[in-house]
């Protein structure tokens, strides 16, 4: 695929704009979803800001911590670019840490106390888990540091603002994908994803909730939580197509499980004839999704994600209001319309990587 070079400044739109299955036609499937999670409240009574453009530079040059669960997923490279080529443009100082995986919380909250030591100007969090991080963030601010939360949700209510995808409206496009595609009834299972992360609850619940609305004859047989690694997805997929004899879906809350449950499902030969749908694009899940292995994914914008937290906390630490919710747009990739996506705000540029301690 044709990797495209320019980098949006701006997302795409309110409602982020939706890719058909039949890659034609678009829709606006982006909204306030009232009851997501308690990490979701503020988007349930506040209208999320879908546009949020780069501000002017400013005059000083601002130091600007980060801390994101790791950089093994293509995803948390996608948005450490956003984070690291926005702040050149606005002449910031960036410190990226990496924590090493979503089971490293304590190594988390030990960056951020480095980083409140060093007396950044802000920090970003994409937090490794939403209770567990609390203490974190609210240490940051009573040191007078504002935080601002990226992509994964810390339950502390003292953050700035919260840029993410709509987590909810994520889990309800897979059911209504998968539902369609077993034209209402069939037997699915799920792959949750990390524990203790804003995006495994939400997404696993909202397409619980859809199913159940929308498709009752469509039956969860089980879940499972796990790490967000491939082995995970690998080992627990194996483990599913042993217990139950007709798997007809299978849901991925992320696409590093997708990838590993992709090899099970080819492997056990029933690939293309299980419906499987994915959060995320890195290029293994796009080489299943060619192969017809992966059927669909929800792509979320990561370079995005990076560049408005650093827009959010620019425009905090020049005084300038900063909306408290801010949603990225969503498209969803299937073998049909793969060679028509925009990926530029999804991936860093072919080479890219991260300088990161």
């Amino acid at each position: 695929m044709k990797r495209h070079r320019h980098i949006l400044s701006t997302l795409v739109a309110l409602a982020a704009v939706v890719v058909t299955a039949c890659g034609g036609g678009t829709q606006n499937s982006q909204q306030v979803s009232p009851a997501a999670s308690t990490s979701n409240q503020a988007a349930a009574t506040v209208q999320p800001v879908t546009d949020y453009p780069r501000p002017a530079k400013p005059s000083k040059q601002y130091r600007i911590g980060i801390a994101i669960p790791h950089l093994a997923n293509p995803h948390y490279v996608g948005q450490a670019y956003g984070y690291i080529d926005e702040a050149q443009a606005l002449g910031a100082q960036v410190t990226l840490l990496e924590a090493g995986g979503y089971e490293h919380l304590d190594k988390q909250i030990s960056q951020v106390e480095d980083l409140i030591a060093s007396k950044v100007d802000a920090i970003i969090l994409a937090a490794i888990s939403g209770p567990g991080t609390v203490s974190a963030v609210e240490a940051a601010v009573a040191a007078g540091i504002p935080v601002i939360n990226v992509n994964v949700m810390t339950d502390s209510d003292k953050v700035v603002t919260r840029v993410r995808s709509d987590d909810d409206v994520i889990g309800r496009m897979q059911a209504d994908f998968m539902g369609d595609r077993l034209k209402g009834a069939g037997n699915v299972v799920m792959l949750r994803g990390a524990p203790g992360t804003s995006w495994a609850e939400i997404r696993g619940n909202a397409f619980r909730q859809q199913l159940a609305a929308k498709y009752p004859n469509v039956k969860i047989l089980g879940e499972q939580y796990s790490q967000s690694t491939p082995t995970d997805g690998l080992r627990l997929m194996e483990d599913f197509l042993q217990t139950f004899p007709q798997i007809n879906g299978v849901y991925n809350g992320a696409d590093s499980t997708a990838v590993g449950a992709a090899q099970a499902v080819r492997a056990s030969g029933k690939a293309g004839s299980i419906v499987m749908t994915a959060t995320d694009f890195q290029l293994d899940t796009e080489k299943f999704i060619r192969e017809g292995v992966i059927t669909a994914s929800v792509l979320q914008q990561p370079v995005t994600m990076g560049r408005w937290g650093v827009r959010a906390a620019i425009n905090y630490l020049e005084k300038k209001p900063v909306p408290p919710v801010m949603f990225t747009g969503l498209m969803t990739a299937t073998k049909e319309n793969l060679d028509r996506l925009d990926l530029t705000t999804l991936r860093a540029p072919a080479g890219w990587t991260p300088p990161t301690r």
